[in-house]
């Protein structure tokens, strides 16, 4: 019959340990200690439920191999769910257009994945386990953008040297100027502020929407800057603030830069510019709205004045305007504009 012996040292060590640790661990202590004591194996299983053999198991592996044989053993678990040909395949799919595999939809969903990882490597995963993994391959569910799409202009060369070139070669008396249009309109427009948590601040709207079309120009060696109201943003509205110009540049040739918005290139400015040669004017390349400096200025002009703010009437809108421009210093100017 199996006994074990301890030493007083042995002794203290393990009634120690027996309190630190919890479950078996413990009960296994308790073993050892009670055979140090001269109980047998059947009297030690029937004080803790276990069977003899089981109880003679762990005399053993504690004569054999000490504390540490009273420990479990590493156990290999369950295989993951989650393997490196999933993870493989997960980084492919969700890459890839829903519809090229066959969903009548156009992004994937944990339902989505989960049906195609089943159908495609026959694994079943729970919608945990996928998410999990997207997490793990530092993929998150968030909401898009919009972007301006990938097109480019094949004359975008071209037009820029032409560009450089007139710039280059304009006297020093020459107005070179870079123009675009915007809109103000009651309609407040909803940016991120600071509000009480709980408590969503509410904006007011207009009973009734109104705008106001300005057209603005930049000059790019004085930062003086200019700019017309009108009602709409019509060809005739434009050849209007080209007019405005050659009042606001009475002398020496004027640069003007512009986008292709189709006021832009009209015939009626065509013909308005065949009969006033001293307005040159040039063509940002196709999809390339972001080189026009102005578009700074609206950033500028609409994030301070008509975010979250209801205005009165369109009058007062415009007061407001006038007043933000009447304070922007050509320096300023050319600072927002980062030429």
């Amino acid at each position: 019959m199996i006994r074990v012996r301890l030493t007083d040292e042995q002794r203290r060590a393990l009634r120690l340990l027996a309190r630190r640790e919890v479950g078996r661990v413990s009960e296994r202590i308790h073993f050892v200690l009670l055979s140090d004591q001269d109980k047998s194996p059947p009297q030690i299983a029937d004080l803790f439920g276990y069977s003899a053999a089981s109880v003679r198991q762990w005399l053993e592996r504690y004569l054999a191999q000490g504390v540490q044989g009273l420990y479990d053993e590493p156990r290999s678990g369950r295989p993951p769910q989650v393997t490196p040909e999933v993870q493989e395949t997960v980084v492919q799919m969700v890459q890839d257009d829903p519809q090229k595999a066959g969903y009548l939809a156009t992004l994937w969903t944990i339902a989505m994945l989960v049906a195609a990882l089943g159908h495609k490597l026959q694994v079943t995963l729970s919608p945990s386990a996928l998410r999990g993994a997207l997490h793990q391959l530092g993929l998150r569910w968030g909401r898009p953008r919009l972007a301006m799409p990938q097109k480019v202009d094949p004359q975008k060369a071209q037009k820029q040297w032409a560009i450089a070139q007139a710039v280059v070669a304009a006297p020093a008396e020459a107005a070179i100027l870079y123009a675009d249009e915007s809109r103000v309109q009651l309609l407040p427009l909803l940016r991120a502020m600071w509000h009480w948590a709980g408590q969503q601040i509410r904006i007011p709207t207009p009973g009734r929407n109104v705008s106001r079309a300005l057209f603005g120009a930049l000059n790019l060696r004085s930062g003086q800057w200019t700019y017309l109201v009108r009602e709409r943003l019509r060809k005739e509205d434009f050849v209007a603030f080209l007019e405005h110009l050659l009042v606001v540049y009475p002398t020496g040739s004027i640069i003007l830069i512009v986008d292709n918005f189709s006021s832009h290139t009209a015939h009626i400015v065509r013909e308005w510019l065949e009969q006033h040669s001293r307005l040159q004017l040039y063509y940002l390349p196709t999809y390339c709205s972001h080189l026009n400096p102005v578009e700074h200025i609206w950033r500028q002009l609409k994030g301070k004045l008509a975010a979250d703010r209801l205005y009165e009437s369109i009058e007062a809108l415009l007061d407001t305007v006038k007043a933000f421009f009447k304070e922007m210093t050509p320096e300023l100017a050319l600072a927002w504009a980062a030429v």
